[in-house]
């Protein structure tokens, strides 16, 4: 093999490890000490959630969101422990209550950094 063909192919295995690397560079995560929240509206009649626990810090954290979809996906916030969360008939946590729930979020899954919760 010529040194051209040499130093093309370890260039390109070069290449192909470094970019390998930066593709992962963007995902953001807890360091293994918490999780993202995708709501599950099993029922089909739940608008909003308002959801209590504990974050990636260990201290209390509370947000209401809005679940326009049946699966909504609540990112930028990072839970682990016990959560309590209210379902709500309107946006914004208003109307009448759909019921109250409790999950056990772990600080860590093998595959992903996303928890599904449900009503």
């Amino acid at each position: 093999m010529s040194i051209r063909k040499t130093a093309a192919t370890t260039v390109g295995a070069l290449a192909l490890a470094f970019a390998g690397i930066l593709g992962t560079a963007g995902q953001s995560s807890a360091a293994g000490n918490g999780q993202q929240i995708i709501f599950a509206d099993t029922r089909g009649d739940t608008y909003s959630v308002y959801l209590v626990g504990t974050n990636q810090n260990g201290e209390r954290a509370d947000i209401c969101f809005n679940t326009p979809n049946r699966n909504t996906y609540v990112g930028g916030w990072w839970w682990k422990g016990r959560v309590s969360y209210i379902g709500w008939a309107g946006a914004n946590c208003t109307g009448a209550s759909r019921g109250s729930y409790s999950a056990t979020i772990p600080t860590s899954q093998s595959d992903t950094d996303w928890y599904t919760i449900s009503n």
